[in-house]
């Protein structure tokens, strides 16, 4: 199983996370296997950490849990929450694999489905996956996200690799599923490629 870990970190940390920074890259180093994508999230300035997005493989949730509760980011109190969804990756592609663009800059979409998104889905499905594969040059990781018996889907995950926040938000402003109104909470945040 996939699984997206999300934690949003407390303010004014910074020296803390520094000072933790080394034992928490050792930690990543014991799940090199594991690990589809792991990096921070910053503002859009790309000044300030506000937390960390992973993509990793574990059996259950219960395993992705303790996983993220050992990180010495965890364990120092860095974060004010940590969110757990299980992914389902549609590219076979992990982070050491992918082809690094010089000058471009990354981005997260994670989006969370309405009550009637199953309905809205439906006759968007094909429009959605065309609109993908006629992006798939900016597009680093994606996937649904799943309940965790795996049955239902709850919202998507896309990674963006693009030249400004401008083209991240106008890609999402004309993705099908967005203008079909799927979800119900969208964020659109700043991600970087980290330590794997």
């Amino acid at each position: 199983m996939h699984w997206l870990i999300k934690c949003r970190a407390k303010t004014d940390i910074d020296a803390l996370r520094e000072a933790t920074l080394p034992a928490h890259r050792n930690f990543l180093d014991g799940y090199a296997k594991e690990t589809w994508y792991s990096g921070p999230l910053f503002t859009d300035d790309n000044k300030n950490a506000i937390g960390s997005l992973r993509l990793i493989e574990f059996l259950n949730r219960a395993a992705a849990t303790a996983y993220i509760n050992a990180d010495p980011y965890t364990r120092a109190n860095i974060f004010e929450a940590i969110n757990i969804e299980r992914w389902k990756p549609a590219l076979d592609v992990r982070q050491r694999d992918y082809p690094r663009k010089p000058g471009t800059m990354q981005f997260v979409i994670h989006a969370l489905d309405s009550a009637d998104s199953n309905t809205r889905r439906a006759p968007l499905r094909e429009a959605h996956l065309a609109y993908l594969n006629q992006h798939c040059g900016i597009t680093i990781a994606r996937g649904p996200l799943l309940d965790d018996s795996g049955e239902r889907t709850i919202g998507s995950l896309l990674m963006l690799d693009v030249a400004s926040k401008a083209e991240a938000e106008t890609f999402w402003a004309h993705e099908p599923f967005n203008r079909g109104g799927v979800f119900d909470t969208v964020t659109l945040e700043r991600w970087r490629f980290g330590h794997v």
